[in-house]
């Protein structure tokens, strides 16, 4: 067989020689003896980046109860029982949570003064659209709508998407006089079918409704939903209280990307993670903003750090979240969230992003899923695994994090055994449809798109430490019911 030296492959082997084994034809080694074992995947680390912003606190059904709970409740009782159970033991799990606020900014506040000199706006402000030609009572640009649907909370006019449009701290929405019979918007629809958003009274003038109301929920749903109200326009019989929501001081939220990169409960396999995930969920109050963009780079800050000093160790960045990116941390849209999960995924060292989403029905018919699918697909696993609210969120929850468990080890394999000769050492992949064997491409940089190639991962002086499947084989693991088995005793297969 022809033998040519590479630097970086060791040597190269022509396969027109090889035999099916991969061991060569020569007269001199016509057979090889091969033992078969299964490949065992090494560990597994999670860090976790968990939504803890105010929509959080959105209820959800309660399955033990007619006592509806929160988003917050069903996820935190989800990680604690994951992190518990039995069959996770040896697996590390870090936590932090996002937002980060400023210290001295209050959680929730009633008006700008409550924020303090650094705090800025106590708001929930919005990009909106004037409209003038609709409604001439009053002065012209009063009534306003919603440039788009996102929930994206903006900090000033250049933010928004200029002539027309302007950013505007929303108070809630028109309402008829008290006193008046009526349905606030959603049941009782604005002309053209925008609802009117307002700051004060004055951007109702000319409307119908003459009253700027702070809008919440009714702590009951009706028919299934959640019923829009105001402090005017109370809940039906039977829905119980209005719930006004919670205004936070805008420029709260932290952007400082270490500040999501310093967990809150450090990577851990030990029995101790429970308690210490335990306690850190206890002792946090969702409240805030979505700060996407800093909290993933935190996150996968933090994971390539720890992957860095633990070589023996698989580390994924776990993005759980109910909302899309919001505030004036930057980049927040989705095509500045697939490129930092992109980016990490791009390396020597692919560094993956699992994506859970957590939302209502109505979100996900607006696009979510595939928003989150395109930070999924960037982050190296194809799609984000998203939940109902509708559903059993608490249980769906832990079913998520269990399916990021089990597609996570396959592609890392350990070497374990003394003694053993690395140019005698095979990888073969087997699924329902039968076994395929794999080829040692010689280093990361060789992967490219080779669906069949795997390479030793080295230490300092260049011994192999483990086998690392490249990522476009990798996704063939990631369909589940894959298996792999090392074949000791072979030439190895070179390509």
């Amino acid at each position: 067989m022809d033998v040519a030296a590479d630097p970086d492959r060791g040597f190269q082997v022509d396969d027109s020689n090889l035999g099916a084994n991969g061991a060569g034809t020569s007269s001199d080694a016509p057979q090889c003896q091969t033992e078969v074992r299964a490949a065992e995947a090494i560990g597994l680390d999670m860090y976790v980046m968990l939504d803890s912003s105010g929509s959080m606190n959105g209820q959800v059904p309660n399955t033990r109860s007619i006592i509806p709970i929160t988003k917050w409740d069903a996820v935190s009782a989800s990680l604690s029982a994951f992190v518990a159970a039995p069959e996770t033991e040896g697996i590390g799990v870090g936590l932090q949570f996002f937002p980060q606020n400023e210290a001295g900014d209050p959680p929730v506040c009633n008006s700008s003064a409550d924020c303090g000199a650094g705090g800025g706006a106590c708001s929930n402000s919005l990009c909106v659209a004037f409209d003038t030609a609709n409604f001439v009572n009053g002065p012209p640009g009063q009534f306003i709508s919603a440039v788009d649907d996102s929930g994206f909370v903006c900090s000033g006019d250049s933010e928004c998407g200029g002539a027309g449009q302007a950013c505007r701290p929303i108070l809630g929405l028109c309402v008829l006089r008290p006193g008046a019979v009526a349905q606030i918007p959603g049941g009782d629809p604005l002309p053209l079918g925008v609802p009117a958003f307002c700051g004060t009274n004055n951007d109702c003038a000319g409307l119908p409704r003459t009253v700027c109301e702070r809008v919440g929920t009714c702590e009951q749903p009706v028919n299934g939903q959640q019923a829009p109200c105001t402090a005017s326009f109370g809940c039906p019989a039977g829905a119980g209280q209005c719930v006004q929501p919670d205004y936070t001081c805008f420029d709260q939220t932290r952007c400082d990307v270490q500040t999501y990169a310093t967990p809150a409960v450090p990577i851990t396999s030990d029995a101790t993670r429970a308690d210490a995930i335990g306690q850190a969920l206890a002792g946090r109050t969702p409240v805030g903003l979505t700060p996407t963009a800093p909290a993933l780079k935190g996150a996968l800050q933090e994971a390539a750090l720890w992957a860095g000093q633990h070589p023996d160790r698989q580390v994924v960045t776990v993005l759980a979240t109910d909302g899309l990116p919001e505030g004036r941390c930057s980049p927040n849209d989705i095509p500045g969230i697939v490129a930092i999960a992109q980016a990490a995924n791009a390396g020597a060292h692919p560094n993956r992003t699992f994506v859970i989403g957590v939302f209502a029905a109505a979100d996900l018919q607006l696009g979510r899923k595939q928003d989150l699918d395109a930070i999924a697909r960037a982050g190296g696993t194809d799609q984000a695994i998203t939940i109902s609210t509708s559903g059993n969120v608490t249980q769906d929850f832990l079913d998520a994090l269990n399916r990021i468990r089990d597609t996570s080890v396959s592609c890392e394999f350990q070497l374990n055994e003394a003694g053993l000769d690395f140019d005698k050492v095979n990888l073969e992949v087997l699924d329902g449809q039968g076994s395929m064997p794999l080829v040692n491409v010689g280093s990361s940089a060789a992967c490219g798109s080779d669906e069949q190639g795997w390479f030793y991962e080295r230490d300092a002086a260049g011994t192999p430490t483990q086998i690392t499947v490249c990522p476009s084989t990798c996704r063939r693991f990631m369909a589940g019911g894959v298996t792999a088995n090392l074949q000791i005793g072979c030439a190895t297969r070179i390509r």
